[in-house]
């Protein structure tokens, strides 16, 4: 009989030590796919995304019908697929990651449209929900891939990976890709959602907002490397897009941004000076 209890004990034990083993695995998996916990002040988005062409500050919705390489920073490889993404789908995805970042990649995220157009400073009205539906269908079908270099990886798939919509309570359940955690490890830079809503709807504005706020150290760039990097129209004569971009520099430092002043030096390089944030202090004093 003791012999017995003893082998229905040690059974017991072997099958406790193995729920245990799996709850931990669990634990795991969840802290592997789950982002950090930003502040509600900021919009965290990875450095790939904010150092190139993908999301354009045109207007001009082109469908790419084919894999097509777009421009981008040295050591980041941007190819595309679908119709064209610029800021405001942006602003909308980087939204849906700010929700979605209380819970697992991969897990359902629900919102209500009302909710979300606030969250985005729109209005509520018909035009609005309609633009909101389109933004995400956008982000839902086009096919993203991100190559970096240095990490040796590459994400492959669509900003949005599924959506689910309500039309009667005018409800989303939403999920994105586990793998877009790859991207964030990869580098990611906290942008201040405060300053990014005063700029409305001036997409250059915008778009250098997130550049230079995703580099510690601020490197000149060329006029027209950064035409080709903002996705401005390539027929657009350099002249034209040099009172754009002086226009857009200026209202980044009248509102107040992170961004203190700028210059254009003989060279045709535009040189910015810029506060930088806490997390890109610490990383400049390592």
């Amino acid at each position: 009989m003791a012999t017995r209890n003893s082998e229905e004990w040690l059974q017991e034990r072997v099958q406790q030590a193995k729920e245990e083993l799996a709850r931990q695995s669990s634990n795991d998996d969840a802290l592997a796919t789950q982002l950090p916990l930003w502040p509600d002040s900021v919009r965290a988005v990875p450095n790939a995304l904010l150092r190139g062409a993908l999301f354009s500050i045109s207007n001009v919705r082109d469908v790419v019908r084919k894999r097509t390489l777009l421009a981008s920073v040295k050591g980041i490889e941007i190819r595309f697929k679908g119709e064209r993404l610029n800021q405001t789908d942006l602003d909308t995805w980087e939204t849906i990651i700010h929700l979605a970042r209380a819970q697992n990649l991969g897990s359902k995220i629900r919102f209500s449209a009302h909710a979300m157009l606030t969250m985005l400073g729109r209005h509520h009205g018909r035009e609005q929900h309609e633009q909101l539906k389109e933004d995400i269908s956008r982000l839902t079908g086009a096919v993203v891939e991100i190559t970096i270099k240095d990490e040796g990886q590459a994400f492959g798939g669509t900003m949005v990976q599924s959506y689910y919509r309500d039309e009667v309570e005018q409800v989303y359940v939403i999920e994105v890709s586990p793998q877009l955690l790859k991207l964030y490890q990869a580098g990611n830079t906290y942008i201040d959602w405060g300053e990014r809503q005063q700029l409305g709807n001036a997409n250059l504005a915008k778009w250098l907002h997130g550049f230079y706020s995703s580099h510690a150290v601020q490197i000149p760039y060329k006029v027209a490397t950064i035409r080709d990097l903002c996705g401005a129209k390539a027929s657009q004569r350099l002249g034209d897009f040099r009172k754009l971009l002086r226009t857009a520099l200026d209202l980044l430092v009248t509102r107040g941004t992170s961004i203190t002043g700028w210059a254009i030096d003989e060279n045709d390089c535009v040189i910015v000076t810029r506060r930088l944030s806490e997390s890109q202090r610490r990383h400049l004093d390592r």
